[in-house]
């Protein structure tokens, strides 16, 4: 067999096969590489990246279990729809010029990310800027950022580009 004819027969098999295990999904909240009906958000992944790679984080602090900031912003969740709220538990939470980002879990409601403006006088809830549900099979980061990033245009940027979930619901 000619060496041209090789090739030709190789690069078709290759896009046969190629045709028959990877895909393109086309979905209401974006687009779906699948290989083998395993869906991957490659533009949430691509966005993940870029946001690492770009954002500076020197100004945003992780809270711990002990600070006040925390012990407050789980107050406020707690009590903003009982009883359900009540179970509130924080998986991870920022704080960065007066804003505070949580991550939180229930037992009876979807997980989800609360932002809190406190003013140092009065700390409340942002209404509009609660996600909550799953994301999958998108990634949920740079989901859940463009959700906040429209319903809360004051926040810090920085609070939103450094926000990385931690919790089980959202990985």
């Amino acid at each position: 067999m000619k060496k041209q004819v090789s090739i030709t027969l190789l690069c078709l098999s290759l896009v046969v096969v190629t045709s028959l295990h990877v895909d393109l999904k086309h979905e209401e909240n974006g687009s779906l590489l699948v290989v083998d009906e395993y869906q991957i958000d490659v533009v949430g992944i691509t966005q993940n990246q870029w946001n690492k790679l770009t954002r500076s984080c020197h100004s945003v602090q992780k809270l711990s279990f002990d600070q006040a900031t925390y012990k407050l912003a789980k107050k406020l969740i707690q009590s903003y729809s009982p009883p359900s709220s009540k179970s509130a538990q924080i998986a991870s939470a920022w704080s960065t010029d007066g804003w505070i980002l949580a991550e939180v879990e229930f037992n009876e409601l979807f997980p989800a990310v609360v932002l809190i403006k406190n003013t140092g006088d009065d700390a409340y809830i942002v209404p509009q800027a609660v996600w909550s549900g799953y994301t999958k099979p998108w990634k949920a980061a740079p989901y859940i950022r463009q959700y906040l990033a429209r319903q809360a245009k004051d926040m810090p940027v920085a609070l939103l580009k450094c926000f990385e979930p931690q919790s089980k619901s959202f990985k």
